[in-house]
């Protein structure tokens, strides 16, 4: 399973959790961000309980050395595959599994953040994908409530985005946008969405698609 050391404290939930294959299934999107972590992820639903996993997660250079330069989370065994450069380290993943092996319904001990989410099959061969943004709470208000917590959260998020996105036969429908053939919905979260007020943010990103 890809799991990941970053520098931000843990936040933790007492629902059902699941740790990561893909980094920011595990991690709640503001914090994510705060690592000074980017990511790009598309979930494909292919059955009743199967998906696949593909897309990537970058970090700066400097925050990997830092960790003291740990793969773990980019696993070759797990669909990983890493790659560095002088000022970015990446990890692209593709990964197939069922809906329990991607979403691990019994969070790692080890994962240092966990996260509500999960895809349900509906029957009559449709699947309910949920991410919940709208809850971040917590530790993230109280950052909120530090002015100059939020102005270096804000330098060092700069220019950064977390993308996901729901692949299917047929989306049926998506608090995201649909594309135009309407096999995919996606959301893209920058930083004013992920630091606005608790009333301001994001709506969870629900999608319901047929495969």
């Amino acid at each position: 399973m890809i799991g990941f050391l970053i520098c931000s404290r843990a936040i933790n939930h007492s629902k059902r959790s699941i740790t990561m294959r893909a980094l920011a299934l595990t991690l709640p999107a503001a914090i994510l961000l705060s690592a000074c972590i980017e990511s790009d992820m598309t979930i494909e639903v292919l059955g009743e309980d199967e998906a696949r996993v593909t897309g990537y997660i970058q970090m700066e250079r400097q925050m990997y050395d830092m960790s003291g330069g740990d793969d773990s989370f980019c696993a070759e065994e797990d669909g990983g595959t890493l790659s560095l450069t002088e000022t970015h380290v990446r990890c692209e993943f593709d990964e197939t599994g069922t809906f329990d092996e991607i979403f691990d319904a019994e969070a790692d001990d080890d994962a240092p953040v966990t996260m509500d989410g999960a895809l349900v099959n509906l029957g009559d061969g449709r699947v309910q994908a949920t991410f919940p943004f709208a809850g971040m709470t917590g530790e993230m208000d109280e950052m909120m409530d530090d002015p100059n917590m939020m102005a270096m959260m804000r330098q060092m998020m700069a220019g950064m985005s977390i993308s996901l996105t729901v692949q299917g036969r047929e989306i049926e429908s998506s608090t995201g946008t649909i594309s135009e053939d309407g096999t995919r919905a996606s959301i893209t979260l920058g930083v004013d969405d992920l630091l606005a007020d608790p009333g301001d943010r994001p709506e969870d990103f629900e999608t319901v698609v047929r495969y």
